[in-house]
């Protein structure tokens, strides 16, 4: 039986929401620039770049090896910083599981009540 559920990952960056989600959804294969150790590169295949529907594939290293991972954009939400993807080609759904889809949510930083982030 293949392992199912949710996992959630929270990284902290030094630039805003904003640019981050517009590289996801519009710049892509700047995340080479960003993490060349873990993404080497992001190719489409099908229609435009941060468009519903469109086919992306992205090359990267994951335990040691190199893997692919196609992928097809499922949604798109600009007020919240969003863009979903279903994985349809690749390791994660020939070897390990049925179905997996990766969401990209950027949230601002908040404020505590005693002036830390939270």
């Amino acid at each position: 039986m293949a392992p199912s559920g949710k996992l959630i990952g929270y990284v902290e960056i030094s630039k805003s929401g904003d640019i981050f989600h517009d590289i996801i959804r519009h710049n892509p294969h700047e995340m080479v620039a960003i993490a060349p150790e873990k993404v080497h590169n992001c190719e489409l295949h099908e229609g435009e770049k941060g468009v519903v529907g469109s086919v992306v594939s992205w090359h990267f290293t994951y335990d040691g090896k190199r893997k692919i991972s196609k992928q097809i954009i499922e949604s798109v939400n600009k007020e919240n910083h969003t863009v979903s993807f279903k994985v349809i080609g690749g390791e994660l759904v020939d070897k390990l599981y049925k179905s997996f889809r990766i969401t990209f949510h950027v949230e601002p930083k908040v404020m505590g009540k005693w002036g830390q982030l939270l």
